[in-house]
């Protein structure tokens, strides 16, 4: 069973900004991030509104009209916070989507239960990472819903674009720790949509 998507007004908000700004191979990209980090970590207690702020806003700063000169990361987490503080967020759950932003593309395990969301369910959904602790069927349910529409190949350009403009950013780091864009290439998950 795919788990629910919070439907507050914030979380709308941020689909709306999503949807405008990304293609919508990284908008489902969002999504999928989301249900899969849920089904990765299954804590109780997550703040599931903030969960699902960050991974619908985690790649804002990979959309061409919001790319800045900062690493792709920071650029999402700041335009999350305007984001929210123009909602009238309470600070600390702002700067909880922030760092789970600025965070999902670390190496090492986060481990505040909401930041974990988003880098594990980026990390199955980009190469494939933690695939085998997800039921099959529930992997093809969450394709089903937001298919991916020729991710892989998308996100190896962007991926590689942020290489190019930060060659010491995170997309770098995880490119010479794990071959990241090999990861990709033989993400088990483009098997389940053939």
């Amino acid at each position: 069973m795919i788990p629910s998507i919070p439907d507050s007004p914030i979380a709308q908000a941020a689909v709306a900004l999503a949807a405008e700004a990304e293609s919508v191979d990284l908008l489902n990209h969002s999504y999928r991030t989301y249900l899969f980090g849920r089904y990765l970590v299954a804590e109780p207690g997550i703040d599931e509104e903030a969960a699902f702020v960050a991974a619908m806003l985690h790649d804002l700063g990979l959309a061409e009209d919001y790319r800045g000169e900062a690493e792709f990361a920071r650029v999402g987490a700041d335009h999350a916070c305007r984001f929210l503080e123009g909602r009238g967020w309470d600070p600390d759950r702002i700067h909880l989507v922030e760092e789970a932003i600025l965070r999902h593309a670390n190496i090492h395990a986060e481990e505040v239960p909401e930041y974990r969301v988003i880098q594990a369910g980026a990390a199955l959904d980009v190469g494939g990472l933690g695939y085998e602790h997800v039921r099959r069927d529930d992997l093809s349910g969450v394709l089903r819903a937001y298919p991916r529409l020729g991710f892989a190949s998308h996100m190896r350009d962007r991926f590689l674009g942020e290489i190019r403009r930060h060659p010491e950013g995170s997309f770098a780091e995880l490119e010479r720790a794990f071959g990241a864009t090999d990861l990709m290439g033989a993400n088990p998950i483009d098997r389940l949509e053939e």
